[in-house]
């Protein structure tokens, strides 16, 4: 597949259909911008070029600039390995949608903004242009949109941090609400972009790996109950 094609899936909504069709595994990935902080979504183990100029933030403003579109910028957060496609679409979306209510509905926007850290002047606290609210912004988005999925399939789930301080404390607000997601760091030997990519095609290997050994576990035992008995 051309990197044109590549960019253009990236930056489109997919359905679990086309995701299963195409060989990717049900997963949602989070990257984040090392220079100003904010995150992404997506569906697949790449940023678009519409993700980071707009299609994900609605209304840009002082405290939270369109980033920069360069790939090099990106890094991998997180990824959820979410237990089927429909579960992992409708993850996507309900990230997306909290995203857009605090970025675009008045309400959630102000409740968002005041609880937000300020420096001396009352803007969003920064360094340079980074601003680590945004991170700390998406795990709490995270947190919530695996609660929201249907069937209770969050605890189904299994997130891999890029590193441990990233989740947050797990006995204060991950377990009382998801007992059941499994979290799990993903294991690097260097930072580079290169590396990345192979990790999280790894990663996307073993879910599917996984995957098909649950539905042939699930058949043994038809097979054996429909065999002749002699």
């Amino acid at each position: 597949m051309s990197k044109n094609l590549v960019n253009k899936s990236v930056s489109r909504f997919r359905p679990g259909a086309w995701l299963a069709d195409k060989g990717y595994a049900p997963h949602v990935y989070l990257f984040r911008n090392l220079e100003r902080g904010q995150v992404v979504y997506s569906q697949m183990p790449v940023v678009g070029p519409k993700q980071s100029t707009g299609k994900q933030f609605a209304q840009p403003s002082w405290d939270n600039r369109l980033p920069p579109q360069r790939r090099d910028l990106w890094k991998c957060m997180a990824v959820v390995a979410a237990p089927s496609y429909a579960s992992a679409v409708q993850l996507f979306q309900n990230l997306t949608r909290l995203r857009h209510m605090r970025d675009v509905q008045a309400a959630p926007k102000a409740q968002a903004q005041a609880m937000r850290k300020k420096n001396e002047f009352g803007r969003v606290w920064y360094s340079g242009q980074f601003r680590p609210v945004h991170a700390q912004e998406a795990v709490a988005d995270l947190r919530e949109a695996l609660l929201k999925l249907d069937g209770g399939e969050g605890n189904s789930a299994t997130v891999y941090w890029e590193d441990p301080w990233r989740m947050g404390d797990l006995d204060t607000h991950w377990k009382p609400v998801l007992p059941g997601l499994k979290h799990e760091v993903i294991a690097r030997d260097c930072n580079t972009a290169r590396e990345e990519s192979q990790v999280l095609k790894e990663l996307g290997l073993r879910t599917l790996q996984g995957m098909r050994s649950a539905k042939e576990k699930a058949k043994a035992p038809e097979s054996e109950a429909t065999s002749p008995q002699h």
